[in-house]
């Protein structure tokens, strides 16, 4: 939480004002805070740390060293300089876990210094005054105690019903007042510790009594905040989460955007002045996968666009900060803020004017700052970094572009990050290419050795492609097939599902599930594959150079070719394919499957879908699912 006042404290606990500090000397300390903390660390981890710490380190003696600067003041001011980006709550828990280090570190270096010459030589290396330190007086005095207090009770600031309370209501706006002279006593104190103990033996006894004013200081600080954290608490109750967003003032698309962008500028990106950006809207749940993909296409892009990602929470619950960190190293892109920082109205803008669910979205903003589509990752996963501008108008011209009745092709659903070879095995016209997919590995076994017997018969080159079970990580790996396929894992295979997804979500919104099922081969055939994989059945779709692709479930696709011999007549070679389409015509006639269709919802609920084989109309449930299957 950011300070917002600055003015003279002064806290009378036991006769002294604890917190006091003069008007330049508040003014120079509030100088030294980021209005916007980008630095963020698991504190709750380091809280645990620090105890544990504590607890080990009092049952022997030890050594203790110190570095301090010209003067315990000026140092002070610079260690909160260098921990400007952080809340000033988090400055105090940093501090204490720099204490904990060094109390950690000299208690190793005395118990191992005489039986690991490593240890002996750290300790000769380091040049500091040392002394034999008894932490078991730092224990009996309650040093070790108030500084744990502290910092628990810092790291309660920072607890999410505290951040709802808004600042304008007298208890937060007090407790914010006394933060930054909190933190500055705390850490002089714990810099003024440090250095008595690393006094040379002979004086050490004499400090006692010193230590001990030092312990009792921090405890009064920590009583003071406790006072502070208990009002706090009790309006806490008042502002539950629901309270808060039916206060939540709806903002304007300009609005939204000039927070997002002034989250961009306190971050300092200045890669990302005029340009064509994709906001990257998502909770911590994002899939590594997807972000593994989006690095590809993003690393790729010839500098068009930047990507942001906009983490968005639920503000009523703590989130997981380790996560959250994790997921933004993996990124290759920038971060907008951390989570907490996302104001709520902004959570509530892209939920309700973006239809924001949980699955993520990109939203993409021209360099002059107009939106351009509410969702571009479909376009990115069908079209890649050609759809860009990521418009509904190139989306259009690039859906165009394709013929309906005879779209689809192998390089629809799939692409150069899925399979690398792709660009060959089409240019190739008697390479055969077998996608297949489902968890049965009977009929995988007895099927594969069908289709290898009658490509070989028809002299054509085989490539069997296996894309597991479906989009989640189900399926058959590497070590369960034969050397001779060539297994999609990990996020290609996620990139091949998605794309598929993504595909029927670009026929669904441009209105095709009712009025082109007959005419609309593309999403007649899609919605076959993601059916099929949806149930976890087996399936198959044949391709052969630039020509369109033949579908079928696993069972008809290895009748077709169990039966090779019966239909193989004039379907050698180029003409191989054409003869998997006609006998599979031949077989499948009055011949229907159900159809089931899970399909994650983007913003909005999909309307009326017809099914590909009876061209009846679909029912339509919804399902709620926490995680893939």
């Amino acid at each position: 939480m950011a300070a917002t006042a600055a003015s003279s404290l002064s806290y009378g606990i036991g006769g002294t004002q604890i917190l006091w500090v003069p008007q330049g000397l508040l003014e120079q300390i509030v100088s030294t805070h980021s209005s916007y903390q980008t630095h963020h660390v698991d504190l709750q981890h380091l809280v645990n740390l620090i105890s544990c710490i504590f607890q080990n380190a009092t049952v022997s003696s030890s050594k203790m060293s110190c570095c301090v600067a010209s003067s315990v003041d000026e140092t002070t001011m610079q260690m909160l300089r260098r921990l400007k980006d952080y809340s000033w709550n988090a400055k105090v828990v940093l501090a204490m876990a720099a204490f904990a280090c060094s109390v950690g570190e000299s208690s190793m270096l005395v118990k191992h210094r005489n039986t690991d010459p490593i240890a002996m030589y750290v300790e000769t290396l380091k040049g500091h005054r040392y002394t034999t330190t008894d932490f078991t007086v730092l224990e009996h005095i309650g040093l070790f105690k108030a500084m744990i207090d502290v910092a628990n009770t810092n790291l309660a600031f920072l607890a999410p019903s505290i951040s709802r309370i808004p600042k304008e209501v007298h208890s937060i706006k007090d407790a914010i007042a006394c933060f930054p002279t909190a933190a500055y006593k705390i850490l002089r104190i714990v810099l003024q510790i440090t250095s008595i103990l690393s006094k040379k033996k002979d004086h050490f006894e004499s400090t006692i009594q010193e230590l001990n004013v030092l312990a009792n200081e921090v405890s009064h600080i920590n009583n003071i905040l406790q006072e502070k954290l208990t009002l706090c608490l009790r309006d806490a109750e008042k502002y539950t989460y629901e309270d808060i967003t039916i206060r939540i003032t709806k903002i304007s698309i300009s609005e939204f955007i000039d927070k997002i962008m002034q989250y961009v500028r306190t971050q300092g990106f200045e890669n990302l002045r005029n340009k064509h950006l994709l906001f990257l809207i998502s909770d911590l749940d994002i899939s590594i996968d997807e972000i593994k993909a989006l690095n590809w296409l993003y690393q790729r892009n010839d500098q068009m666009y930047e990507i942001v990602w906009l983490p968005i929470i639920d503000l009523s619950m703590s989130y997981d900060v380790k996560l959250f960190w994790e997921l933004k190293q993996l990124m290759k892109w920038s971060v907008a803020v951390e989570p907490t920082r996302v104001e709520a109205d902004v959570v509530e803008f892209v939920k309700k004017e973006w239809h924001f669910i949980r699955q993520a979205i990109a939203v993409s903003m021209t360099s002059a700052g107009e939106v351009v589509c509410q969702n571009a990752l479909p376009m990115l996963w069908t079209w890649g970094n050609t759809a860009f501008p990521f418009s509904d108008k190139t989306e259009e011209i690039l859906w165009n572009s394709i013929d309906e009745r005879h779209g689809w092709k192998l390089e629809l659903v799939l692409d150069d990050f899925i399979v690398p070879e792709l660009r060959s095995w089409i240019e190739n016209r008697t390479t055969f290419v077998c996608l297949f997919g489902g968890g049965d590995i009977s009929w995988i076994q007895e099927f594969t050795e069908k289709v290898k017997y009658a490509a070989y018969a028809a002299g054509v080159t085989l490539k069997l492609v296996y894309v597991g079970k479906n989009k989640a990580k189900l399926g058959l790996s590497k070590t369960d097939l034969s050397r001779d396929i060539n297994v999609i894992e990990s996020e290609f295979r996620w990139r091949f599902w998605t794309k598929l997804e993504s595909i029927l979500h670009a026929k669904i919104r441009r209105g095709k599930t009712t009025t082109a099922y007959k005419t609309d081969v593309v999403i007649h055939e899609a919605l076959k594959v993601v059916g099929h994989g949806g149930k976890g059945e087996s399936w198959a779709v044949f391709s052969m150079g630039p020509d369109p692709m033949v579908t079928t479930d696993g069972e008809t696709g290895l009748t077709i070719m169990s039966n090779y011999l019966n239909w193989r007549q004039d379907t050698t070679g180029l003409r191989f394919l054409e003869g998997v389409k006609h006998y599979k015509e031949v077989i499948s006639r009055d011949v229907h499957g159900c159809i089931k269709v899970h399909l994650p919802v983007l913003g909005r609920v999909p309307g009326i879908m017809v099914c590909p084989d009876c061209s009846k109309v679909m029912d339509m449930f919804y399902t709620y699912r926490c995680c893939d299957e």
